[in-house]
């Protein structure tokens, strides 16, 4: 009984930030699998497309390496015959790589091989299963119709294949989801409409955006779902839109000022949360070697005439400090939108440091997106450089994308030189967990506090370094190479190991240190 009412009590917080937009469309599009989802569309105007205009966009990455050879989330497949589009023996996500077709846009791959590729998509259509779902149709299409105007390629097979897609598309929009997913639905349509001149496409398309970029880029310029990785990945299909709008003179409707001037807030958001070695903080769900490099969306951004504008970090709840010494990033904010958290980790009041260029202090990262322990606990309060008590969560993180009762922060103060917050992710045991950090420019303070009438708490406290950092610990400090971390308030100092995910399915070993204190601890970080 007990089981069933934590079960209940974890479905009824993750199901009751939903939008009744999002409730309406799953009941709909269950019902509608039910009855059956006929797509129709005019067969007559399958072939009827229109040659763009583009300037060359980003290269993907070298994924094809030839002969049926594809390498996806670090897993390599060799096809000996025919090419299965709907493999899953490595996770959904994976299948979903191949149904993109990224690698039209690698550098390492002739137009030949390409064209081939395309033919063996369209050889047996009907068979396509995975690659027929919204998102990556939208993905496909894009990059389709970008390969298409680059090549100046007319085919009525591809032609076919793609219009049918777009349909698909336009009948089964990610309402239910909304988010990232909604967003690339939008782009891409906006490609579908330029492309096959369709006026409903199009009308749906900026009726999206323009609702959607509002609501989902926030004032400082982030993204909503407060992902780096997948901020980066949707400014990049921003700019191929501005691309797209700027050179083909079709419609417009006020299109082409919303898109850049949000790209302009992006732009800046970006460039102030990117440390100075051009690694973004890997903090929510990001990962190594999936997005385009903040440098390459600069240069892509400039070849468009789009330029950053002076931001400050404000309602992301991310926060960069620099000295001549280090970078200081900090998480000061909500996980991220009620309505769709499902990228989101249990990780408020987390930090990480670069020193000198380097990391030093870093998150765990994302490694998977299959529903398992892996995927647990990369989303969980014990990897990130956060405070857990009782070894509850901050956030309830479960399957792959759920979160039930989480975290608020609900006191923030800030100054020149320090930044104060509180959250109430532990109020079920009747305690706060307030932080502070104090910098100067070789040395940072961490002081933590549990407000509670309780006085039999254990509290731990966990730091995670780099694979490349080596760590010696004492009773009360731990020495770096040129870095020393003292602690005052704790009673236990202990290493332990972890997996650091350097990319999807992709992990290294590093070492952590779990402090474990009372009722406050301060920690001082001093940079020689």
């Amino acid at each position: 009984m007990n089981n069933s009412l934590q079960l209940a009590k974890l479905y009824y917080y993750t199901i009751r930030n939903l939008t009744f937009r999002q409730i309406y469309y799953q009941l709909y599009y269950r019902v509608k699998r039910l009855i059956g989802n006929k797509v129709t569309y005019n067969k007559t105007d399958l072939v009827n497309v229109q040659a763009l205009s583009l300037i060359s966009s980003l290269s993907g990455e070298n994924s094809y390496e030839g002969t049926h050879q594809f390498t996806f989330l670090n897993k390599k497949k060799v096809y000996e015959h025919n090419i299965d589009w709907n493999f899953n023996g490595y996770g959904k996500l994976w299948t979903y790589n191949l149904n993109y077709f990224d690698f039209l846009h690698q550098e390492r791959i002739s137009k030949n091989e390409a064209l081939s590729l395309l033919d063996k998509f369209c050889e047996k259509p009907d068979e396509i299963k995975v690659g027929v779902e919204p998102y990556p149709i939208s993905l496909r299409g894009i990059n389709w119709i970008k390969f298409f105007a680059l090549n100046k390629i007319d085919n009525p097979v591809y032609s076919k294949v793609l219009k049918s897609h777009y349909f698909n598309l336009y009948q089964n929009l990610e309402f239910h989801l909304l988010g990232n997913h909604i967003l690339e639905n939008a782009f891409s349509l906006l490609f579908g409409s330029f492309y096959f001149r369709e006026d409903k496409f199009f009308l749906t398309a900026i009726t999206i955006l323009k609702e959607e970029l509002a609501e989902q880029i926030l004032e400082d310029g982030a993204h909503f779902e407060l992902s780096p990785m997948y901020h980066q990945i949707l400014l990049f299909r921003l700019l191929d839109c501005i691309n797209l709008v700027k050179n083909n003179p079709w419609k417009n409707d006020g299109l082409i000022d919303v898109l850049e001037s949000t790209a302009i807030r992006m732009i800046g958001w970006l460039k102030h949360v990117t440390f100075k070695n051009g690694d973004i903080p890997m903090v929510n769900d990001s990962a190594f070697g999936i997005a385009p490099s903040t440098t390459s969306l600069l240069e892509y951004a400039s070849r468009l005439g789009i330029h950053s504008c002076k931001i400050e970090l404000s309602d992301s709840g991310y926060r960069m400090v620099r000295t001549d010494k280090y970078e200081l990033f900090l998480d000061v904010g909500n996980i991220g939108p009620d309505y769709i958290p499902g990228h989101a980790h249990s990780d408020t009041f987390n930090f990480l440091l670069h020193v000198d260029g380097e990391p030093v202090i870093v998150d765990v990262g994302t490694s998977t997106y299959d529903v398992c322990f892996r995927r647990y606990q990369e989303r969980s309060t014990i990897s990130h450089n956060t405070i857990q008590i009782n070894d509850l969560e901050q956030s309830e993180v479960w399957s792959s994308f759920r979160v039930g009762k989480r975290a608020k922060v609900i006191e923030l103060s800030e100054k020149d030189n320090s930044i104060r917050g509180e959250h109430n992710g532990y109020s079920s045991i009747g305690l706060i967990h307030s932080r502070e950090w104090e910098w100067s420019n070789n040395e940072i303070n961490i002081m933590d506090e549990l407000i509670s009438k309780k006085f039999d708490i254990k509290a731990k406290a966990r730091i995670h370094f780099h694979p490349d950092v080596d760590i010696i610990i004492a009773k009360n400090y731990i020495d770096l190479s040129g870095i020393r971390i003292e602690f005052d308030g704790s009673y236990e100092l202990k290493q332990f190991d972890y997996e650091f995910a350097s990319g999807f399915n992709r992990c290294l070993k590093a070492k952590g240190v779990l402090i474990v204190f009372s009722k406050s601890l301060k920690t001082r970080i001093i940079i020689k």
